[in-house]
């Protein structure tokens, strides 16, 4: 993901995700809420400053460790974990979250990090970006 297309990218993502009208304002609301991702985006900030930490200690490394390269991948298992806690309250219709989780490409986004510093730190970068367009562009 290049640098500059970051919030580009993450704009695009949250402006096309589904609204619904709120009857009392009458503006469109984003259908996903901040507490149906919370504990994704708290595992990515959680493993953001093990990789702060990590940097710190390690100045010059370009590549995770093996463990917290393991954990990236592991933020694979707390995004799915959520799409299946949706999609058990909706009896398995596909919800706010898998919608979210697709057209943002978080699965293949998450694989592509492997063990790449950089990668990981541009994959904060967007899932930052998300998080605050989504907050900006009407998001609850």
């Amino acid at each position: 993901m290049a640098q500059e297309n970051v919030a580009e990218k993450a704009e695009k993502v949250i402006r096309n995700l589904a609204t619904r009208t709120n009857q009392k304002t009458h503006k469109d609301e984003i259908l996903l809420t901040t507490n149906q991702i919370r504990k994704f985006l708290t595992a990515v900030n959680l493993l953001a400053n093990k990789v702060d930490i990590y940097k710190a200690a390690h100045p010059l490394a370009t590549k995770l460790s093996e463990d917290l390269a393991m954990e990236v991948q592991y933020l694979q298992v707390k995004l799915v974990y959520q799409i299946g806690r949706e999609k058990a309250e909706k009896n398995g219709r596909f919800g706010p979250v898998e919608e979210f989780a697709k057209k943002a490409n978080l699965t293949n986004e998450i694989k592509g990090i492997g063990d790449d510093l950089q990668a990981f730190e541009m994959f904060n970068r967007y899932i930052e970006a998300l998080v605050a367009y989504h907050k900006f562009l009407g998001g609850k």
